[in-house]
């Protein structure tokens, strides 16, 4: 129950009031059961929500007030505990900052690489998101000074535009354009040949956000950039 009020809040935010959802699209969205889903609901909005439902962004918003009110007391604590976790991430962070800033110094790239995959790994779930993508673009780096396999490279690659998908909003698909866009010459032209595929599958997985929240020049713009038209 307290996850999805976090996630909700999170996700319908950035929504106009007249957005409408069948409950598979809010589930996805939410990351809740259908049958979970189904529970809150029927408990936020005070009445029967059956399976083919479609719930306004104005519902959602009227469920979660319910539902804040009524376990205030468990958000709460959720909140202070989220806080103090989050105080110690970014301290930690400080100090993987300097390390890492240590071996770039002695140019041991296949060490600073493996440190922050590590730190990301441990902590991945309690730094605020603009820490996170500052990260998978220092791992990149990293990375590619290493010279780390395509694959490992690209899954940060993959979690960098994850990280800023996670805002649901216009300002996060423009930011993970803004990430590929600085990666994707490198994708295109290393040398194992299997960057222009783990590439394209990055860009297909944004494509539809990007229409959804009307940055569909900006997208092909990128990809018209990155795959120049071929004169006939």
């Amino acid at each position: 129950m307290i996850d999805f009020i976090f996630r909700a809040n999170d996700v319908v935010s950035s929504f106009p009031t007249n957005e409408k959802w069948s409950l598979q699209q809010l589930s996805e969205l939410t990351d809740t059961s259908i049958p979970h889903l189904l529970q809150y609901l029927n408990e936020g909005l005070d009445k029967e929500v059956d399976i083919g439902t479609h719930v306004s962004c104005s519902e959602v918003f009227e469920a979660i007030n319910l539902l804040q009110k009524r376990y205030r007391a468990q958000i709460e604590e959720r909140e202070r505990r989220e806080k103090m976790e989050r105080e110690a991430a970014i301290s930690a962070y400080g100090r993987v900052m300097r390390k890492v800033a240590s071996l770039q110094a002695q140019k041991i790239w296949e060490q600073a690489f493996k440190t922050l995959c590590y730190f990301v790994g441990e902590y991945d779930d309690k730094l605020p998101a603009e820490y996170l993508t500052t990260l998978c673009s220092d791992i990149i780096r990293m990375g590619i000074r290493a010279k780390a396999s395509i694959q490992e490279i690209s899954r940060w690659l993959e979690k960098g535009v994850s990280v800023a998908m996670s805002h649901h909003s216009q300002e996060g698909v423009a930011e993970a354009l803004d990430f590929i866009d600085a990666y994707g010459e490198f994708f295109l032209n290393e040398d194992s040949g299997k960057g222009p595929l783990l590439l394209g599958n990055i860009l297909a997985a944004i494509e539809e956000p990007s229409a959804r929240f009307e940055l569909w020049e900006n997208y092909k713009a990128l990809i018209d950039q990155l795959y120049p038209p071929r004169n006939s």
